[in-house]
């Protein structure tokens, strides 16, 4: 009795497609042995009578074998019937388990497999915005959505993984496979009080970090009071989104379309991009104005150094470049540098 219990666990555990498959591959075989020694002349290999029981059996019929004994006909006969029932099974489950995968990754049901993607938390129009740029840059990169308020997968929105679920959850983020992704950006959600909303972005930091300590993790926070929090709770990156927008606001009231200026500056396009970017061995021990002039007769406009944690805009033209710095740069692209 026990042993009737496990092997029904076990065949339990095995999926329909495969056992209806399984089911016809045995029941082929078993009626192809049973004909090679009936028919012989008729088949005279057991390949030969196995190829007619599945050929029967998928009710293709193609005729080139055919049984000429009564018992070899009725053998033919339940092929045929067993063909019909197990064929249609087969091509309903195999619809059925497209359909339910279908759902399931359009619902955020399904585990993302791969690595070096990019997980976006919170969907909102900065978001929106974060993955049309992203995919413009980077076409081929992998982008996880998680959100737990949206019911599906978003209208629009092509070759991006969803997944549905709380982001401060370790099942959530398991879901994303934060294990190998390579960075994460957390966007505030205004819902509710800003503390509220800090405070959730604070608590997927936290749970992002514990997930995946390494992997460099953007956070977006409405007030300044909680930016202390963020980098206690390992935010490699804090953007205080409402001083950004209090700073655009305050430049266009002083200086009129300053806003379209800095939009133009910060769009992903064809045209110019704001960067990062690298020293070349060259570079190291030159002055900032030399630079400048060098990278400007090549495309590039110097605007600054990142040195360290700081930011040098338009520093002295006597600067000198030192090893391992970073330089701000506004570069002049063309479709064909942009992959």
């Amino acid at each position: 009795m026990l042993e009737l219990v496990v092997l029904r666990a076990l065949v339990g555990r095995i999926p329909l497609v495969a056992r209806l498959i399984s089911i016809v591959f045995i029941l082929a075989t078993t009626i192809g042995l049973i004909i090679h020694f009936i028919e012989p002349d008729v088949f005279p290999t057991w390949f030969d009578a196995v190829w007619w029981a599945l050929v029967t059996v998928s009710t293709v019929g193609y005729g080139d074998f055919v049984p000429v004994t009564t018992i070899g006909r009725v053998l033919g006969i339940i092929l045929i019937f067993s063909g019909v029932g197990f064929m249609t099974l087969f091509v309903t489950s195999l619809a059925a388990k497209t359909i339910s995968t279908v759902n399931a990754f359009r619902e955020g049901m399904l585990t993302f497999m791969g690595d070096g993607h990019v997980i976006i938390i919170g969907w909102n129009e900065r978001s929106r915005h974060a993955i049309e740029n992203l995919q413009k840059v980077k076409p081929k990169s992998s982008i996880v959505l998680i959100d737990d308020t949206l019911q599906e997968l978003p209208q629009g929105l092509r070759h991006i993984h969803f997944v549905r679920g709380n982001s401060s959850e370790d099942a959530t983020l398991k879901q994303a496979n934060i294990g190998l992704a390579s960075s994460v950006l957390i966007t505030a959600q205004h819902q509710g009080s800003e503390f509220s909303s800090d405070a959730h972005s604070i608590l997927s930091t936290l749970a992002v970090k514990s997930q995946h300590p390494e992997v460099y993790t953007i956070v977006e926070v409405l007030t300044t009071e909680q930016i202390a929090n963020a980098k206690r709770a390992g935010a490699d990156e804090i953007v205080e989104s409402t001083t950004l927008t209090g700073s655009v606001l305050i430049n266009s009231l002083l200086y009129h379309h300053m806003s379209d200026v800095l939009d133009d500056l910060l769009t992903f396009n064809e045209r110019t991009q704001l960067t990062f970017s690298p020293i070349v061995e060259e570079h190291v021990n030159k002055t900032f104005a030399a630079l400048l002039i060098e990278l400007y007769n090549g495309g590039d406009l110097l605007i600054g150094v990142k040195r360290s944690e700081e930011v040098l805009l338009h520093p002295p033209h006597d600067t000198v470049i030192q090893q391992g710095d970073l330089l701000i740069l506004i570069n002049r692209l063309h479709a064909s540098t942009i992959k």
